[in-house]
């Protein structure tokens, strides 16, 4: 058994497996820590992108309204 296939059948309990790969728990420990951050990072990329997105709009937005009271003559 390979340790995707252990992690997807046990999920992140460390002793269970450690004990079916036959290696250390603070290995099965470092290789579960490494999947949940591969998954995370997986899972969140695309939602740093669309935030990033969101703040340019929002902010060039705010940045044109500015512009046009200042060339409208309401901002001294």
């Amino acid at each position: 058994m390979t340790f995707s296939q252990a992690y997807t059948l046990y999920g992140p309990d460390v002793e269970r497996i450690a004990r079916r790969l036959g290696i250390a728990p603070h290995e099965a420990d470092r290789r579960i820590n490494a999947e949940m951050n591969k998954r995370h990072k997986e899972r969140t990329a695309g939602d740093r992108e669309a935030r990033r997105k969101e703040y340019r709009r929002d902010y060039n937005l705010r940045i044109r309204d500015q512009l046009r009271k200042i060339r409208a003559g309401m901002v001294a």
